[in-house]
Parts: C-alpha cells; structure tokens; sequence
C-alpha cells in the first residue's frame, strides 16, 4: 500500500500537472505586467548599512511576521561582510520593517509571483539596472535555518573554493546537475557573462512550483554548465561516503540510532543493526547504508553524520514528512546529548515546529 503522504504528494504533483496548459497561456501576460511594475520600481525602503564589495539577496515569505531566525541570519552575513538585500515575496509591516532597517542595505517588497527564483530574478536586476558592481554575491532564500550553530564558516569556505557558483549540495536529474537553490554564492566576476545574464533575463516565471523547480533550479544549473561557468558542492556525496569509511564502529550505531527515514521498516532495520554483532556486522551496515543513500539525501537521512560529523550547517522548514521527520531526529539528537544545542533563535523555532508526538522539550544548558 502507497503510504499516505507520498499518495498526498503524487496527488499534488498531478494537480500541479494539470494545470501546465492554462497556465501556459496566462502566464506570459503575468510575467508583462509584472515587469511593467518592475520597471516601475516596487516598493523599495534603504536601510542603514552601507552599500560595499559584497551584498547578499536574501528572498523572504513570510506574511504572518518575520521570524527571529531571519534577524539572525542577517546579523551573520553582516558579520561577514555582505550588505544584505532583502526581497520580500509578501508585505513588511511596519513594524519589521523599523527592526529591519538597521540590519539591512535595502529591501524590496514584490508579489509572490515566481517564488524564490522571481525574487532572485528581481533583485539581480534591480542590482543591475542601478549599475552595482559586486567581489561577490550571495543569493539565498529563508527556507532552511542557517546558520545552525555560532561561528559556523560556511561562508567563508565558499568564498575560499575553486568555483565560480558554489552551494552546500549537487544533484542530478538526468543528465542535468544543478545546485540546491537555498545558498548560492557566486563570484561577480560572473555577473557580467552574458549567459548568466541571460539566464535570468529570460526565465520564464511562473507560481507553479514544479515548473520553477524544472526551469529555476535545474534550468540555472543546465545554464551554467553550458556557459562553462564552473559550479560545485561543499558537501559532494563522496564527503559523507567516506566519512562514513572513516567513522569506527561506536559512532556508526549513533548515526544508524538517530537515522532520520519516513519508512519505518528502515527505521526498524537500522535499529537493529545498531545493536548488532559479529564479524560481519560492519560489511552488513555499510551495505545498508550504501543502499539506503542511493535512494535518499545523506543530510537529511543521517544527521549525525552530516551535522555531528560535517558541520553541515542547514535544516530545512519544509512541512514535507522527509523535512520534518529530519527535524524530529535533529531535536532528538540534541535533547539527548548526540548533538550540541543549535543557536536560540533556530532551537525555539524547532520546537514550535516540531511535530514530534512525544511532546520534545529542549532546555538550554
């Protein structure tokens, strides 16, 4: 039997689905009225930190008020040294909008048409139409918490790689690679070349989620490969592969205890390779771990691993089962001991959030 929520979200896929070819009529007239209201200028209020070599777009939706969360990643790309650039896909009451401006260089409130790649497309050209010139820019969005913990370099060390586009994780579709669309950090050398201009002069947009997904995160991923524009992960699959071959036998029963699955039936089994023996047991568990990541993400799959083990150094707040089970575990993990207490901001926030039945309640130590 199909499991309830993956028979939810196939249903919704196919709703998605349907509704491609009246969209694709009425969606070109969207997208003409609202770059007449682009070019207009939407709503844009400056705030007290200064313009410099590097600013950051950070997309925003969120309509009931803006989280503490969002302060603090804010707080840590000026720490940084990013003007940060917020597009808000939903109006700032006036309220945030006073707390806002002494964290911000700018921001931009604009329809949610598009969702994050809209804001993104937008704001890389308000950037340009205004001739602002960056060392480097970061363009991400508020769908994951970052960072996690203090004194995380994430930043750093995208700066520091050997790419033009950087992000945390590279997937493939296909024969199509292409980065996860929450952090981007991109050299400005690259904001210039005509094909990454042209990437996002001509997306088309759309509030279909699995046509900005095809067009926005593959369709920017397929863009930079044919450019030659040279794009990698900080977190590629061969780092969690071999730090497992690196993890002895103690840490491989905390990662497979604290394994984050919708599948209870994998849930079982590793609980009971967890407590296993014999001189087989480690080819046996490495086996079903390498089984289990052909299928699923190693940092949302084992958070010890990638958060305990790799500083991996997001949590995603999609209300999707495969995100809030990763939730669940990751708030497990920390009330036992497994892992250190995220920062406070991000800690309450998980545990509004929580869906966990068993009622989880984290204090700080």
């Amino acid at each position: 039997m199909i499991p309830g929520w993956k028979l939810k979200r196939e249903l919704e896929r196919l709703r998605q689905q349907f509704q491609i070819i009246p969209e694709a009529i009425w969606e070109p007239f969207a997208r003409r009225k609202h770059d007449i209201a682009l070019a207009r200028r939407f709503k844009i209020t400056e705030g007290e930190i200064p313009l410099n070599s590097k600013v950051a777009i950070v997309l925003c939706w969120q309509p009931n008020g803006l989280a503490n969360s969002f302060f603090m990643t804010l707080k840590h790309l000026i720490s940084n040294g990013y003007a940060p650039f917020v597009v808000s896909n939903a109006p700032i009451s006036e309220i945030d909008m006073l707390s806002l401006q002494s964290r911000v260089w700018r921001v931009m409130e604009r329809p949610n048409f598009g969702y994050d790649f809209g804001g993104y497309r937008d704001g890389l050209l308000i950037l340009r139409s205004d001739g602002i010139k960056t060392d480097r820019l970061i363009i991400m969005n508020d769908s994951v918490w970052f960072p996690i913990w203090p004194n995380d370099q994430l930043i750093e060390r995208a700066e520091a790689a050997p790419f033009d586009v950087v992000g945390t994780i590279l997937r493939e579709k296909g024969k199509v690679a292409f980065l996860e669309s929450y952090f981007f950090s991109i050299r400005g050398s690259v904001l210039d070349q005509p094909e990454f201009c042209h990437f996002w002069d001509s997306i088309r947009l759309t509030s279909n989620k699995y046509k900005v997904i095809r067009r926005g995160e593959r369709g920017f991923g397929k863009a930079l490969n044919d450019a030659g524009i040279s794009m990698g992960a900080l977190f590629p699959p061969d780092v969690f592969k071999n730090m497992i071959s690196k993890t002895d036998d103690l840490n491989i029963r905390e990662i497979l205890n604290y394994m984050s699955v919708v599948d209870p039936k994998l849930n079982i089994e590793a609980q009971i390779l967890a407590t296993g023996k014999g001189s087989n047991w480690r080819l046996t568990v490495d086996k079903f771990i390498a089984s289990v990541l052909e299928k699923l993400q190693p940092y949302s799959t084992f958070p010890i691993l990638s958060a305990g083990h790799l500083n991996y150094p997001v949590l995603k707040k999609s209300g999707e089962p495969v995100s809030l089970i990763w939730r669940e575990t990751f708030l497990r993990a920390v009330l036992d001991g497994a892992l250190p207490p995220p920062l406070p901001e991000v800690l309450t926030e998980l545990q509004l959030s929580s869906q966990s039945n068993h009622g989880l309640k984290i204090t700080e130590k």
